[in-house]
């Protein structure tokens, strides 16, 4: 007998929209906005928390910008007003 979580807790959030499956974070980000984000964009998390959905939290940007994010937090920390 296998048993599975009924939820991933390390990986985003989904959720179905128009027949196809979304990051929970992306869809969000792009009806909040009204904008919808090319393809070598990127949704970033300014709290480091890929499951957060919070709109405050998410920024578009490039793979550039979400690296110097990633290596900023690795470096000095998560910004608090993100906690």
């Amino acid at each position: 007998m296998v048993i599975r979580p009924i939820s991933d807790t390390t990986k985003p959030r989904k959720v179905r929209f128009g027949g196809h499956q979304w990051d929970a974070y992306r869809f969000i980000y792009c009806v909040l906005n009204e904008q919808v984000a090319a393809r070598d964009q990127v949704v970033r998390h300014r709290c480091h928390n890929r499951r957060c959905i919070n709109p405050h939290h998410l920024e578009l940007g490039s793979q550039a910008d979400n690296k110097r994010d990633d290596w900023a937090n690795w470096a000095y920390g998560v910004d608090p007003d993100f906690l």
